[in-house]
């Protein structure tokens, strides 16, 4: 059941290594392991791997397509470790955002490159009784963490017009104003628990058709807040420099504006945290791959360079 969703194709798939200089032998940190992709790609190429995720059933995915080469050394944050055991591939079920504690209780070495493919990965999004998606009835969760206890059912019945109204300013929605007073007026009739009522909802609130369906920043916004995404994106990309080996690069894959503008804002600082900015301007997928993956039509990736 776990792999009946199609596995989730990486942006910028087959030119990662090249982008962020991994060499065999090198060691990278992938923050959001997801499906597996990038961090398949480096193994392959006889890169050492640190992947983290949240979602165990993420890591579940991942290591059952990637099983065949390599097997993980998977370790439980809660461990506590002498030194660091040999590995070619080193799975932790953690938030990124707890990446430094992690680093010095597992002694894990400093990294060539580290990467943080930020966004939920397609069978999230896709996998029924998650909550991520429009195109299905299914109850509001959205939660990447099984062990967090709000959903975005319980927020949209908690947060005030106000609150709304910034939640949806963060991913630039435009009819915030008025998807929020149609919100605050159906839960008094009735919670608003399932991914249909909420896309009806916005869909009579937008009644401009474009050819990107109507809930999906509302969608984006109540997962971004549900998850903490902002607020674990600002409290881990300050950890990172220093993870870092001399000449290391930092590669940061980014699928909406309200991500990009806080990975810009961090790298804007770059010299305050030894590093340099590599791309002024954002890379974004080229059109043989936008032919093979359109899902990634969005992507932005800047990379920046420990000094």
């Amino acid at each position: 059941m776990i792999n009946s969703v199609p596995r989730h194709q990486s942006a910028f798939a087959g030119r990662i290594l090249e982008l962020l200089h991994l060499q065999s032998g090198d060691y990278l940190l992938d923050l959001t392991l997801g499906d597996g992709g990038h961090t398949q790609e480096a193994l392959e190429a006889g890169v050492k791997v640190v992947s983290l995720d949240i979602d165990p059933e993420s890591i579940q995915r991942a290591t059952s397509f990637v099983s065949d080469k390599f097997s993980p050394l998977i370790l439980n944050p809660q461990q506590q470790l002498d030194s660091l055991p040999e590995f070619t591939w080193l799975i932790i079920n953690a938030n990124m955002k707890d990446i430094g504690s992690l680093a010095k209780s597992f002694h894990l070495p400093l990294f060539n490159a580290i990467l943080a493919d930020l966004g939920p990965s397609q069978y999230q999004v896709l996998s029924p009784q998650r909550g991520f998606s429009f195109q299905t009835d299914q109850p509001l969760d959205m939660r990447l963490d099984p062990n967090l206890q709000v959903t975005a059912a319980d927020l949209l019945q908690a947060l005030g017009k106000k609150e709304l109204v910034r939640l949806f300013s963060l991913v630039d929605e435009p009819e915030m104003n008025k998807i929020s007073s149609i919100i605050v007026k159906t839960r008094k009739e009735h919670p608003i628990t399932t991914t249909q009522q909420l896309s009806n909802l916005v869909a009579r609130a937008k009644k401009q058709k474009t050819s990107v369906h109507p809930a999906t920043k509302v969608f984006m916004a109540l997962r971004m807040a549900v998850n903490l995404e902002r607020e674990v994106i600002q409290d881990t990309l300050p950890q990172l420099p220093t993870l870092l080996a001399p000449q290391g690069h930092l590669g940061v894959i980014s699928f909406h504006s309200g991500e990009d503008r806080l990975v810009k804002k961090f790298s804007q600082e770059a010299e305050k945290h030894s590093l340099r900015v590599i791309n002024k301007k954002p890379l974004v997928p080229d059109s043989q791959e936008l032919t093979i993956n359109p899902r990634v039509r969005s992507a932005k990736l800047r990379i920046l360079q420990k000094n």
